[in-house]
């Protein structure tokens, strides 16, 4: 914390020198403010990003959202990927967690289009590499936005072919930044501030839960376990030690936690160099307590990230050229205790207030037999911390060949991506004691919990792996008259080795590729495309391991014609479509134990015999191999829009069709359980999938150097499954053909039992159907049955009643509004997300009262009583684990979606002659907010993590200075 308050006490003298220059300057340079670009505001490139090349944006016809490094870097996270929120028209990025270091967010390109264990997430490529991990161990969640200069991500089959069978589910390009031609320019920034819980669950005090506890009790037919004088004890806190009155989470949790950043950048070069240079630090203490200050043995919780990045261009000869990249990142993470996010923050959620206090009066930690001390563990039972270390270089060599014809080139690339993460445990155990009053109020402690031991060390290997790529292209680029030409083919080798825990690590994954791309411009005006890969991977059997995956694209510039050139209004206008085939190989983990689906495995207990079912040792078959299984395919149909009009407004709209098959599935439908046969997978799913994503972007430049500017993105998509082998059930509403991939199938609540239904039940068990495993009483929920044959009711609530009830889990519409303006040197940029079409769910103890012997929230306190049964809206509280009320239903159900601002930024560049006058080119300060407010309808937490780590808000304020 000191050398925060230092940072911020030189930041702050800086800031006041800089005032007060600015106050005494008498012009202001206006030109250099108009030509600065400090909100977004840009001419866009002449290039783009297409996946192994690069091509002009009016040649393009796939289907690619783009933004630009230098918009992510006014979101502050720890995490790129939480940067995305609401930037791509198309892309789906949902919460992960907000954990320092181990949160990543799950990112999804037009949705999800399979099911079951078969990968989901998009394919990432920095500067086009394909990277390997997942999660936070993936290179792509390990960069900076600092380092980025575009991230990309394409969409339909004509941008993706080139990826073959690893790309239905769309692909992530990254491009990082490379120096330009100039004199050196120096960069330097730093943000200062602060997280804390953008919000905490919230339970009832000690009072209210023991009078709730008393009235559950009641309800259940046992005695009441709190008198009047423990109810008044725990109401005026008079009795700390005996009548305690505890909120864990401010006991484990602080208010606020440091976040800091540093960010340095050189850039420059001539005719024979260019390189790009950058070294980033992020630290933040998490939210964690600082218990490594009240004990040697405990540590503090830091998370600390020092990215690199050193790029470099080289003209070797006039006619040879060469790009070296290096980049990484170093990381290290120390957590107090037996901490983590499932055991610490369950234990927070779960841990009634009047449990036991913190520490007893000889100075032991509280505790029972039942509940651990969630301070003792953080603080008495030594620390973890693991590091992490990420490498991605490349080194790529390009030969022109205009000695042969003009516009021919060849190159070879090699790069190698490495990731290495250790840790080291230290551990040791503490005891605890329950304590009651004894007479004249003595304290009698119980036997220990647990005991005293020494501190011991355990170092290991947490995760490992390394992925080596060869790459050779041969590129065309010619125009003859109007023929415009453009052509790549390359080779593309990949070896992926894996050293952690995952089935088969030690087996390299290795895919090989050939792949092209020819683009034919006529005219300006008629654009048609060819683009495919035939590709290998040794996942499959001999002789099904290659497949091809063509697409085809044409487009059409309206705007190029006679009659349209010399319009006013409509600038531009194209017409794009295309049609295509990829696939997705990550689909070895689906039941057979082995990636490998095509080799027979055997395993098993063994078997029994005689009367006595007496066991011996031996083998089985395992599920069943199958020497046919291939990868997902999916054809995918892209009809495209983009146009400018009055110069200002640009539009992009896409409407996607896909179809995928040969999802791996299990046979049920073909081999019935009851034959004792495991199943087979087989290539037998099939899913359709259909939406649109759009884009909008204003521009405007007045005369008085005011800019604005305001860009709306948004992607809708349906899904269904159209088959999956599911065997056949009598209550057709619980199969899961024909519903969205991801439905929830539930119970559905239709109103609380009255006493009327419980004296009719008592005499016809069968007209007033419940659960049988628990006796059901007035005011538990009550269930529609429809579980018997023909989906006629038989009496029983189980699981043959379940159907979809609610939304998957993540949001089918996702709209973000990018937005801001400047005005001489003052600058806002404001992100909001929006997200519909999605549910969550109310469970665990922040909702479920008394489970688990947990606590109890506010949701409770509307519940049904005799007096309230016209108006509850929740059911008759039980000191017990009700088997009715907690059943997986619609009831627990509530509208996930959301309005967040997710980023704001307000800034002030100071007039040139200021900066000039410390010897600096521009000097620019500003003030950053991530994750400001949500507008929701969960009223008791967040929509997006209602348990675990919670989403943290940033604010900081931060100073940029270049020379």
């Amino acid at each position: 914390m000191k050398i925060q308050y230092k940072n911020i006490y030189i930041f702050i003298t800086l800031l006041s020198l800089l005032i007060n220059n600015a106050l005494q300057a008498q012009e202001v340079n206006n030109e250099a403010l108009i030509n600065q670009d400090t909100i977004g505001i840009s001419i866009e490139e002449n290039h783009m990003d297409i996946g192994y090349d690069k091509q002009r944006r009016e040649k393009v016809t796939s289907s690619i959202s783009t933004v630009k490094g230098k918009d992510l870097e006014q979101n502050f996270n720890l995490n790129l990927g939480n940067t995305l929120y609401g930037r791509l028209a198309g892309a789906t990025v949902t919460q992960g967690g907000s954990e320092p270091g181990i949160s990543a967010p799950g990112i999804s390109i037009r949705g999800l289009n399979t099911f079951g264990n078969a990968g989901s997430g998009p394919l990432y490529v920095i500067d086009g590499f394909v990277t390997s991990g997942s999660g936070t161990s993936n290179a792509f969640m390990q960069l900076v936005p600092e380092e980025i200069e575009s991230i990309s991500i394409l969409k339909d089959a004509s941008a993706t072919a080139v990826y073959g069978a690893r790309a239905a589910n769309g692909v992530v390009l990254v491009t990082t930044k490379t120096g330009k031609e100039g004199p050196m320019k120096v960069s330097f920034t730093t943000r200062q501030g602060f997280n804390q819980a953008q919000s905490l669950p919230k339970f009832l005090g000690a009072y209210d839960y023991s009078l709730l506890y008393n009235e559950a009790l009641a309800n259940d037919g046992l005695a009441q376990k709190y008198t009047a004088s423990d109810l008044e004890a725990y109401k005026n806190g008079s009795d700390p030690l005996f009548h305690p009155n505890v909120n864990w989470y401010d006991e484990v949790l602080q208010p606020i936690a440091p976040v800091a950043s540093y960010d340095i950048k050189f850039t420059g070069g001539d005719k024979f160099i260019k390189y790009f240079v950058m070294a980033n630090a992020i630290n933040s203490n998490g939210l964690i307590k600082e218990f490594g200050d009240l004990d040697e043995e405990s540590s503090n919780s830091k998370y600390e990230k020092y990215n690199f990045r050193s790029n470099l261009d080289l003209n070797i000869t006039k006619n040879l050229l060469a790009e070296f990249k290096i980049g990484g990142a170093i990381e290290r993470i120390r957590n107090p205790g037996t901490y983590n996010v499932g055991g610490t923050f369950t234990l927070l959620q779960q841990l009634p207030p009047n449990a036991f206090p913190v520490f007893n009066p000889n100075g032991s930690y509280g505790g029972t037999n039942i509940y651990a001390n969630p301070v003792g563990n953080l603080l008495s039972t030594g620390f973890a911390e693991t590091n992490t270390r990420t490498i991605l270089a490349s080194l790529k060599i390009t030969q022109k060949l205009d000695v042969i014809t003009k516009g021919l080139s060849v190159s070879g690339a090699i790069a190698n991506n490495n990731y290495f993460e250790s840790g080291t445990i230290k551990t040791k155990t503490y005891p605890r004691f329950s304590i009651t009053k004894g007479a004249n109020d003595a304290v009698i402690y119980s036997p220990a919990t647990g005991q005293l031991s020494p501190l011991t060390n355990t170092d290991e290997t947490l995760d490992q792996y390394r992925n080596i790529t060869i790459q050779a292209f041969l590129n065309y680029n010619r125009t003859f008259g109007k023929s415009d030409i453009s052509a790549m083919t390359m080779f593309n080798t990949d070896n992926i080795t894996l050293n952690g825990t995952t089935a088969n690590a030690t087996d390299p994954y290795k895919h090989n590729s050939f792949s092209g791309r020819l683009t034919y411009m006529y005219d300006n005006r008629f654009i048609a495309e060819f683009s495919g890969s035939y590709m290998g991977t040794e996942t499959f059997a001999p002789g099904k391991r290659y497949g091809f995956f063509p697409a085809g694209s044409v487009g059409y510039i309206i705007s190029n014609e006679s009659f349209l050139k010399d319009n006013n209004t409509l600038n531009f206008l194209k017409l794009r479509a295309s049609y295509g085939l990829v696939g997705n190989d990550v689909i070895q983990t689906l039941g057979s134990g082995t990636r490998y689906g095509y080799f027979q495995t055997y395993g098993g207990p063994g078997y029994t015999f005689g009367t006595g079912n007496s066991g011996f040792g031996g083998f089985q078959e395992n599920t069943i191999a199958n020497p046919n299984i291939t990868w997902e395919k999916e054809k995918t149909l892209n009809i495209g829009l983009d146009f400018t009009i009055f110069k200002n407004l640009h539009i992009s709209y896409d409407y996607f069709n896909r179809d995928r098959y040969d999802i791996l599935v299990s046979a049920n439908s073909i081999i019935p359980a009851f034959t004792g046969i495991p199943s087979p997978n087989l290539n037998q799913g099939k899913t359709k999938s259909e939406g649109f994503d759009m884009s909008l972007r204003y521009n405007f430049n007045s005369k008085k150097q005011f800019r604005f500017f305001a860009e709306i993105n948004g992607g809708y998509f349906e899904n269904k499954i159209v088959f999956n082998a599911e065997a056949p059930n009598l209550n057709t509403q619980s199969l899961r053909t024909n519903s969205v991939i991801g439905q929830p199938f539930g119970l559905n609540a239709i109103g609380f039992y009255s006493a009327d239904d419980i004296l009719l039940r008592q005499t016809d068990p069968a007209s007033v159907p419940g659960v049988v495993t628990e006796v059901i009483k007035a005011g538990d929920i009550k269930y529609q049955d429809i579980g018997g044959p023909n989906g006629m009711p038989d009496g029983i609530i189980d699981v043959n009643d379940v159907m979809a009830i609610g939304n998957p889990s993540m949001p089918n519409f996702t709209m973000g509004l990018h937005t801001g303006f400047k005005y001489k040197g003052f600058d806002a940029d404001f992100v909001l997300q929006g997200v519909t079409g999605n549910t969550v769910y109310l469970g665990g103890n922040t909702f479920h009262a008394f489970q688990g012997n947990g606590q109890v929230g506010p949701i409770a306190l509307n519940r049904w009583t005799p007096e309230t049964a016209a108006t509850a809206d929740y059911p008759r509280l039980s000191s017990r684990d009700n088997l009715n009320n907690y059943q997986y239903s619609n009831f627990w159900q509530r509208d996930g979606s959301f309005i967040k601002l997710r980023s704001a930024e307000i800034g002030f560049t100071f007039p040139t002659n200021v900066a000039k006058s410390i010897k600096m080119d521009s000097v620019r300060f500003f003030l950053t907010g991530t994750n400001i407010f949500s507008i929701d309808k969960i009223e008791y937490g967040d929509p997006e993590s209602l348990a675990g780590y919670p989403v943290m808000r940033t604010i900081n304020m931060g100073i940029n200075l270049q020379l």
